[in-house]
C-alpha cells in the first residue's frame, strides 16, 4: 500500500471526513461529531487540525492519512 501523497500547501483549507481509526480514540459524543465532514487546515509541520475551535480539537492535529476525500476549499474573491 503506497502512502497518501499530500498535494497541498501551508494555509491550504479542505472539507474532508476523518478515516475511522483516526477517531477511535476519542470518546462517543465527540466520535459522532467527527462523523462527518469537517474543514482542516494545513499547518507548516505538513499536520492537519480542524478550523475553528467548536469541538474543543484545536490542539489535536490529523496526518494526511487520515482524512478522506479532502477536497480543497475555494476561497471567494470580491
Amino acid at each position: 500500500m503506497n502512502p497518501a501523497i499530500d498535494p497541498f500547501v501551508t494555509g491550504s483549507v479542505v472539507a474532508a471526513s476523518l478515516a475511522p481509526q483516526a477517531v477511535d480514540t476519542f470518546e462517543p459524543t465527540l466520535r459522532r461529531l467527527l462523523a462527518g465532514q469537517q474543514f482542516f487546515v494545513k499547518l507548516a509541520d505538513g499536520r492537519w487540525r480542524p478550523q475553528g475551535c467548536q469541538l474543543g480539537l484545536g490542539c489535536c492535529c490529523f496526518a494526511f492519512s487520515d482524512l478522506q476525500h479532502p477536497v480543497e476549499r475555494q476561497e471567494h474573491q470580491h
